[in-house]
């Protein structure tokens, strides 16, 4: 199975997107597709034996939509050529709209035109015509999605000012043939309906182009130009040409242009764009490097390691684009709700000019006319559109992802940031997460040859990547030992390492380790160390604790959640470090399958977990628990089954991303409120219930206003979503 965000041009509404979703969705060989209002694209997961790209553009096409270009230079051509024309047809709509209003409004206020009242009619028509073609999208949209009984927001807007088109031309008709000429035509109405409206959408096509601006630039903050040296001579050359291996020099304040490794030079780099950490990363011989990271005062020489599609930022800004392509749980209940709104209000609509007409029958009353009825009806199917409640949750989505990438914190799916809006307890790793990850040998106990036992042990230690294992073999360079030859190396996850030394067995790890192998030691600190199957010393180790790990606790407590620690190293090591940290609740010398029970056991009691760690032996932990954070140092592994990768070993994100997934949620649900609260409002209010308290001059005027009000509750919706781009959590407002 293959997974692929596709851009999608056209799409209006939240109706839209089940549109695409149930056309992309019938190809066989599709498991599921996700289309996104809030930021134009759907996400497709399919079987590429079965489909091809072609079918699923082809699918696209057929419902009535635009496949973009997958070229990011050309997408944003694309849209921004979109927009261009949607501000110029704007802009027609306007031109025409306005004298075409005082026209047909003036004499209600004392105005009097110079001319007869059949000109007047064609006057009116022929102002129509240029603001119908500037709304031409709304039928040429709606109409087809009417006819496959999939109605959208443009169908509602093409059947409401169709209905007025053809009222203006009865009526216009009637002037010429018998000589009445009715005194409002409903051509001004329609002719607002697509202005306002208009109006509306453009405003809302821009906001979504500003919200993706942030995605855009991510993806072009690598330099365009790179300095490659060959044969020691320097030589200008495209960025996109280098190749794996290529020699680069980065001299200061210039971007890097690809991932590669240091091999000459020492320099400080400004990763802020990668983990949101604004101070700068010492560089030297060794280091790692990222792609667009910009270098500071001194020279590097730089040997490429990965381009284009393989580099971090690429796949930073990948996994945004995937998490903003999919949904949230909530905003699977909006699109529900969405695609029954359109057809409920189209019967609402009917409904209402069903009731007036017949009211007007049954009590005789002249003033509720086809025209008072049919104004009521249009009334209800412009007001009605649900372009507010489409847009509530993807834009706020967009905007909560894009947030979190600023300060580092990136969310693998939209799912993943309303999860941590309901965390209540979060279970903390302790090494390389509270601590440094970094430990030191403060001490060596043993009966032997201190010298030889470091080099056996290191010897041992020397194809592990655990972190007390580096800090072993660092300590015997530091004394300069030779190392032992050594063989059959094995990991015993969560507990140690079994390693033959030079015809020697030799085992070094925690307790559980040495009880799983009948080895009884007494109380020694540190790493246990058995040689032949006797115990043999111990390393005593220190991992200091990061100094911003009791600020990170303090404000995790401070969102009313329970904090957990849980780790394999001693009951001892494990309260100095909780003391330190300002943790009341731990759980030591565990093996991952305990911090795998540890979750469960925790869901059981309807509690939602998040669970943060680096290494291999939490990958299960981090599966299980309803949000899985990993350390963007950590393993590969981890971070693949994590919901959310830190960038950053910054323990304050941990609480900075559950603040913005909780203000994400806000956001929806104040957007969720605006769309169903205006409806709910003005729904009554545009079927005529200011009629039974005696407005009935308000109706004529009724459609136009319903087009405003609907253009307004999208405004709100996109300006509360785009006010969150300027949101902070407290815990990284403190001072460093």
């Amino acid at each position: 199975m293959r997974s692929r965000v596709f851009r999608i041009g056209g799409m209006s509404c939240a109706a839209c997107s089940s549109r695409i979703e149930g056309a992309v969705g019938e190809i066989d060989g599709v498991q599921s597709v996700v289309a996104n209002f809030g930021n134009n694209t759907a996400t497709v997961t399919y079987d590429d034996s079965k489909v091809t790209e072609e079918i699923i553009a082809k699918a696209v096409t057929g419902a009535g939509y635009q496949m973009i270009s997958d070229d990011r230079e050309e997408a944003e051509r694309q849209e921004l050529e979109a927009l261009k024309i949607q501000k110029r047809d704007l802009i027609i709509g306007i031109l025409f709209a306005i004298p075409l209003s005082i026209i047909a409004m003036g004499p209600m206020f004392g105005l009097d035109m110079p001319w007869d009242k059949r000109t007047d009619c064609i006057i009116q028509l022929l102002l129509f015509l240029p603001i119908m073609y500037s709304g031409r999208r709304f039928y040429k949209k709606g109409i087809p999605a009417l006819m496959t009984k999939s109605p959208t927001m443009d169908s509602l807007v093409a059947i409401s000012t169709l209905a007025s088109l053809l009222m203006g031309l009865y009526y216009t008709i009637v002037a010429f043939t018998s000589g009445h000429v009715h005194t409002m035509l409903s051509f001004d109405s329609a002719g607002m309906i697509i202005a306002l409206v208009s109006i509306g959408k453009y405003m809302e096509a821009r906001s979504k182009h500003n919200t993706n601006d942030s995605l855009r630039k991510l993806f072009t903050l690598a330099p365009n130009k790179a300095t490659i040296i060959v044969d020691g001579k320097e030589y200008e050359v495209e960025s996109s040409t280098l190749v794996e291996g290529d020699i680069v020099l980065v001299r200061p304040g210039e971007s890097i242009p690809a991932d590669g490794t240091v091999i000459e030079g020492d320099s400080a780099v400004n990763e802020s764009m990668l983990t949101g950490e604004s101070i700068p990363v010492s560089k030297s011989a060794g280091s790692t490097v990222y792609g667009a990271t910009v270098n500071g005062n001194g020279s590097m020489k730089v040997r490429i390691e990965k381009t284009g599609e393989d580099t971090v930022l690429y796949q930073i800004a990948r996994m945004i684009e995937m998490a903003q392509g999919t949904k949230a749980p909530v905003a699977r209940m909006a699109d529900r709700v969405a695609a029954k709104f359109v057809p409920a209000v189209i019967i609402i609509s009917v409904l209402a000019f069903a009731a007036w007409f017949v009211a007007g029958a049954v009590t005789g009353n002249e003033e509720y006319d086809l025209e008072f009825c049919l104004t009521i009806m249009i009334s209800v199917l412009v007001i009605s559109c649900p372009c507010a409640l489409g847009l509530a949750t993807p834009l706020a989505i967009v905007v909560g992802t894009g947030n979190g990438s600023r300060h580092g914190i990136l969310f693998k799916t939209a799912s993943s940031i309303e999860a941590a809006a309901h965390i209540d307890t979060v279970i903390l790793d302790k090494t390389g997460t509270i601590t440094k990850g970094h430990p030191t040998i403060t001490d060596v106990v043993t009966d032997m040859d201190k010298d030889e036992f470091i080099s056996i042990v290191a010897s041992a230690e020397t194809d592990s990547e655990h972190p007390l294992a580096e800090a072993v073999v660092e300590y015997a360079k530091e004394r300069g030992l030779e190392l032992p030859p050594h063989a059959d190396f094995t990991a015993v996850t969560g507990q140690g390492i079994r390693c033959n030394v030079d015809g020697r067995d030799v085992l070094v790890g925690n307790r559980a380790l040495m009880d799983e192998n009948g080895i009884a030691f007494d109380d020694l600190p540190g790493i246990m160390v058995a040689i032949d199957g006797t115990p043999a010393g111990s390393f005593v180790v220190s991992d200091p604790i990061r100094d911003e790990s009791p600020m990170a606790i303090r404000s995790i407590k401070g969102l009313g959640i329970d904090v957990k620690m849980v780790t394999g190293d001693r009951r001892e090591t494990a309260e100095t470090i909780a003391s330190q940290a300002g943790i009341d609740d731990i759980v030591s010398e565990t093996r991952p399958q305990d911090k795998l029970d540890i979750v469960k056991k925790l869901q059981v009691r309807q509690k939602h977990v998040a669970m943060t760690g680096d290494g291999i032996n939490d990958a299960p932990a981090l599966t299980q628990s309803d949000v899985g954070l990993a350390v963007g140092s950590g393993t590969d592994i981890a971070i693949e089954s994590a919901d959310i990768v830190l960038m950053n070993d910054d323990l304050r994100t941990v609480p900075a991303a559950l603040e913005i997934g909780r203000a994400t949620l806000r956001n929806i649900k104040q957007n969720l409120f605006f769309a169903l609260g205006y409806n709910a409002v003005c729904i009554p209010i545009a079927a005529g219930l200011p009629v039974l308290f005696g407005y009935t001059d308000l109706v004529m005027v009724m459609p136009m206003l319903a087009a405003a009000a609907m253009s307004l509750s999208s405004i709100s919706v996109v300006s509360n979503a785009l006010r969150m781009r300027g949101f902070r959590p407290d815990s990284l407002s403190e001072s460093r």
